[in-house]
């Protein structure tokens, strides 16, 4: 909401004039944070497309902790698609359709989503209830759920994802698919200015709460490899592997995949330096001009 949308009598003794003037500067403020936030996002698309040359659009995702109005075109799965579905659906639908989905509690239909992200009272889920699918014991079992990082009931009211290039909203963080030549580019970017490298953990299930929580709570870059729901489900395919940038990321992501490519010492498509070595051939093929077998490169 703009502040000039505020009732001047809740402002005191300042006059409608200083009340207009102050609003106004606001406004003008709020306007050039939106403006830089279009520009980081617009620069980030295309140094993912110059760099990277991935397949599916980027997603650019928000997490809505207050009552606003969803993007254009929006869908919510149970009012536009009839049903409900996953939110590793929805990341799908996001990067290859190109559909904004947004997600309120009852859109959900994985549950450990909505534990994820507060709809729902985790107790069940921190004690173990689904962990024997993965462990024998229970005190282990215990310790693998209450690793993942979550939030705290009703915390937070809608999920929104969005292709990045079509994103007409304040992302909280972008996440990109792609094959580990095209993560490790990114992992190199991410490290950039940084040093002790990039973090990941998974327990290889339950990989959404890295970006529906984890990245925003450490404000930092990791790498997922997708779990079994994400593949059932969604159609993750073997190769793929993704990677979550936090908006306070995305200006050093930029510099570093523009930095690694000059440096010259890795891009993608990685280049395979195979072509330019002798081959060595099979002993028969040699009868045909026994010359080649001495080797060009003593001329």
């Amino acid at each position: 909401m703009l502040i000039s949308s505020h009732n001047p009598q809740e402002t005191g003794n300042l006059s409608t004039e200083t009340f207009q003037r102050i609003c106004q500067q606001e406004n003008i403020k709020l306007m050039e944070v939106k403006r830089e936030m279009k520009k980081n996002i617009e620069e980030l698309s295309s140094a993912l497309e110059k760099y990277l040359k991935i397949a599916t659009v980027p997603v650019a995702i928000r997490l809505v902790k207050e009552a606003g109005s969803p993007p254009p075109k929006a869908k919510y799965p149970l009012r536009d698609l009839g049903h409900r579905i996953g939110v590793c659906q929805g990341m799908t639908i996001a990067r290859t359709i190109g559909w904004t989905i947004a997600f309120r509690k009852e859109d959900h239909a994985c549950p450990l989503a909505s534990v994820f992200l507060g709809h729902v009272a985790p107790a069940p889920f921190l004690d173990g209830a689904i962990a024997d699918y993965y462990q024998d014991q229970n005190e282990c079992g215990r310790r693998m759920e209450q690793s993942f990082p979550r939030w705290p009931v009703n915390s937070i009211r809608e999920t929104w994802l969005c292709p990045v290039n079509r994103c007409d909203f304040d992302p909280d963080l972008t996440v990109v698919y792609g094959n580990p030549g095209q993560i490790l580019l990114l992992i190199q970017a991410a490290n950039f200015g940084h040093g002790p490298g990039v973090r990941s953990s998974s327990a290889g299930r339950g990989g959404c709460a890295a970006w529906i929580a984890g990245i925003l709570q450490s404000g930092e870059c990791t790498y997922m490899i997708p779990g079994p729901g994400e593949r059932i489900f969604a159609g993750t395919q073997d190769h793929e592997m993704s990677f979550a940038i936090p908006y306070s990321k995305f200006e050093n992501v930029i510099n570093g995949l523009q930095y690694v490519r000059d440096q010259g010492a890795f891009r993608y498509p990685v280049p395979n330096l195979a072509i330019l070595s002798e081959p060595k051939m099979p002993e028969k093929y040699y009868t045909l001009d026994p010359e080649t077998k001495t080797g060009s490169s003593k001329q």
